[in-house]
């Protein structure tokens, strides 16, 4: 005879069980904090926007210092974070097997066109720089690794907005920072008819005079976009650049198809 016990949903069932860890959590506050903060905050600075006292913050300031997550700047008394996250995020698979397929391509690409490029992953309402080349010249336009890009207003955020799926990209929306404005419905459908009519994005750069910037779309096998490719083209006052706009457009095009083919896509 079958337990009957067996057979009654269970009470607990889809819940998520909350757990605390204050030790943790105070620790996890001050990264998040200074992960705002380029400049860094002193000790006094974190307990006064954390509501902690100075002892408590100390401590745990201590123990992130010794494990290399933060670091105090050598001209000031502020803490800033470190690249360690950063570094550790990596080792996530999927990012690790994206920089390990684009990497050496990234690297022809701008041997191929005196040009830097770098690549963006999507994660949590904007864009981050994952990987970066440096053009083989002498003057250089670069991106830093891990330098947040907006969904709106740049290159790389309307390529990862633009070639998700529709449940996705609502997500993404959703997620956009609150000190971001959020895009009416209508500027999105617009942005995104015309971005995936294109396949790709070239639109000047919102930061620097004299930039163009290209980007392209990766995809991965499930046909999922895993990264866009933008390439900073950079217009030269004595216009020695070697390759035009038009030939960077399309290295870059055809760059971006080959790292999704290495992904494992077929178009």
């Amino acid at each position: 005879m079958p337990n009957s016990q067996s057979n009654k949903p269970r009470a607990t069932a889809g819940r998520r069980k909350e757990y605390t860890s204050p030790a943790l959590e105070k620790g996890l506050d001050i990264l998040e904090l200074l992960a705002e903060e380029p400049m860094g905050l002193n000790i006094s600075q974190l307990a006064k926007r954390q509501g902690r006292s100075v002892g408590q913050v100390f401590r745990m300031m201590a123990v992130l210092e010794q494990r290399g997550y933060i670091h105090l700047r050598e001209d000031s008394d502020a803490y800033v974070i470190t690249l360690k996250m950063f570094e550790l995020s990596h080792r996530f698979p999927p990012v690790a097997r994206l920089s390990a397929v684009a990497v050496p391509l990234m690297k022809r690409l701008a041997l191929e066109s005196s040009q830097s490029c770098h690549l963006v992953i999507y994660y949590e309402g904007r864009g981050h720089v994952v990987a970066q080349q440096d053009a083989p010249t002498e003057r250089i336009f670069s991106v830093r690794l891990g330098a947040a890009a907006a969904l709106i207003g740049s290159c790389s955020g309307h390529v990862l907005l633009s070639f998700a799926d529709e449940q996705t990209r609502s997500s993404m929306l959703a997620q956009i920072p609150k000190s971001q404005k959020k895009p009416k419905a209508s500027e999105v459908k617009s942005l995104v008819a015309r971005v995936k009519r294109q396949g790709n994005e070239i639109m000047k750069s919102a930061q620097v005079q004299g930039v163009q910037d290209i980007g392209f779309p990766i995809f991965d096998r499930s046909g999922q976009i895993a990264a866009a490719l933008v390439m900073p083209f950079v217009f030269y006052i004595d216009g020695s650049h070697s390759v035009s706009l038009e030939s960077a457009i399309e290295l870059t095009g055809d760059t971006a198809s080959q790292i999704s083919k290495e992904l494992g896509f077929v178009s």
